[in-house]
């Protein structure tokens, strides 16, 4: 009977055969641009992140954060390669190692057979076959540290690359159309509330991408489409031929718990659905329409809704074309909604007579995402026993009627509102209280509708957080 193997030495082999199946693995991503199993890994990670952990990683590491969720897919190659190097009949491992290969890639979407060969093949190789040591000897904890940190910072490093190489190749939005707001609201509540309008280098951007598309406009079209069949299909330079509209929408991301803010307004131009096709010219039993984007995020809108005056097919933001970050060439603004069905980079609107289930809707998100009403404090100032302070309230396209506020348990009195840029933003308020210092200020706003935002915090999941505002006052 054969002696088992030190951990110490399984753990630097399935370490090494690790390393080299990312090698191989990589080496036919930038030959043959095959798709890679670590990307698709971090963005399983990424998307089922609970809110509270994934906004703070970004707060916190900004553009590291996605290539740190790139090197969460090490840990768990390396932890099949570790279980089939522990097995010592070759047949045995090899089936395990099988296993795992097929597990992974089912349980990520990864559907690239020789990407999944690249990696599984020698990897396998050297976990299963190489030679192993059965006599106990300590293995250098220094040799396996320098290992398994070396493979960690190369796949990190290559990821925050890459995303920085294509962020360079998208080069710069160009001037679409006149940036001027109708109003100059820099009177408001000067120090106590944000910008009426986001600048675009401010304005948050999320996917669910381990690294963002970087569309060819020279093969980039724009598809519509039905059982399969092209209705329709647009270039580039034939969109922007087309009659514009222009108006000013809220974005908020789904993401978001009641400490953090992804929410930003921008003055969009863009075309309504209803310029590419006529709806009449649809069968009856089409139900709704599907936008999916390059990288594969998708997500459907209501038939109705998709060709309301609301929805927009944005080109461009802010006076220039859309921004990579901001889902070049073309996105879905759907104002009602959340961040997340607002489908950036845009090739296809696909027409279906069946419920379509999206990215998000596939993990077990809602199919009606209608964004909750909610508040946020931007600023305070203290003047003795005064409190001065401002900040914003959204409802989608709802609308805001009125906000109130309150110190401690008070009363509720009302604030100051700025009148919205349109139906689609959020509207700016502020308030003066008198309180002593250290007490809990809180806003609370009313939709359009009647409704007042919850005083009792919701999770998350499955439709995004609601709940109060509540800071505690500043001296």
């Amino acid at each position: 009977m054969r002696c088992k193997e030190p951990l110490s030495r399984a753990m630097q082999v399935s370490s090494l055969a690790t390393l080299i199946g990312l090698l191989t693995h990589y080496l036919l991503h930038y030959l043959y641009a095959a798709p890679l199993l670590t990307d698709r890994i971090a963005e399983w990670i990424m998307a089922r992140t609970p809110s509270r952990y994934a906004v703070a990683i970004l707060e916190h590491l900004g553009s590291w954060a996605k290539p740190s969720a790139v090197t969460g897919s090490l840990a768990l190659l390396g932890a099949c390669l570790f279980c089939t190097r522990l097995i010592s009949r070759r047949m045995l491992a090899l089936g395990w190692g099988a296993s795992c290969a097929w597990a992974i890639a089912y349980l990520v979407s990864y559907s690239s057979v020789p990407g999944n060969l690249s990696f599984w093949v020698p990897a396998l190789c050297v976990a299963i076959f190489s030679w192993r040591q059965q006599a106990p000897h300590p293995v250098s904890l220094e040799r396996r540290a320098l290992l398994m940190s070396g493979g960690v910072l190369a796949v990190a490093a290559e990821s925050y690359l890459r995303e920085g190489s294509l962020a360079r190749r998208a080069g710069q939005p160009l001037d679409l159309f006149p940036f001027e707001p109708q109003l100059d609201r820099s009177q408001f509540a000067p120090g106590l509330v944000r910008k009426a309008i986001t600048p675009v280098p401010e304005f948050y951007g999320m996917s669910k991408n381990a690294v963002d598309p970087t569309v060819d406009l020279h093969s980039w079209r724009l598809l519509l489409t039905l059982n399969g069949k092209i209705l329709r299909q647009f270039g580039y330079g034939e969109l922007l031929n087309l009659p514009r509209q222009v108006r000013y929408v809220t974005l908020r991301c789904i993401s978001n718990t009641l400490k953090s803010d992804l929410m930003g307004t921008a003055i969009w131009a863009g075309i309504p659905l209803s310029q590419l096709i006529d709806r009449r010219a649809l069968p009856s039993d089409v139900i709704e329409a599907a936008f999916i984007g390059v990288e594969g995020h998708d997500d459907s809108l209501r038939l109705d809704y998709a060709f309301s005056d609301e929805s927009l097919l944005a080109l461009g933001m802010n006076g220039k074309t859309l921004s990579r970050t901001h889902g070049f060439p073309l996105r879905l603004l759907a104002p009602n909604y959340y961040g997340c069905r607002n489908v950036k980079w845009i090739h296809e609107i696909r027409f279906v007579t069946q419920p379509y289930s999206g990215t998000w809707q596939r993990l077990g998100y809602t199919r009606e995402p209608l964004i909750h009403i909610c508040s946020h404090i931007d600023r305070i100032r203290r003047d003795g026993p005064l409190v001065e302070f401002g900040g914003v309230s959204f409802a989608g396209s709802r609308g805001i009627k009125a906000v109130r506020v309150r110190a401690g348990n008070g009363p509720w009195q009302p604030a100051r509102l700025e009148p919205p840029f349109s139906p689609y933003t959020w509207t700016r308020w502020a308030a003066q209280l008198r309180t002593v210092t250290g007490t809990s200020l809180e806003a609370n706003a009313q939709d359009g509708v009647g409704d007042w935002q919850e005083l009792v915090e919701g999770g998350p999941f499955p439709s995004g957080v609601s709940g109060p505002t509540i800071v505690v006052a500043e001296a």
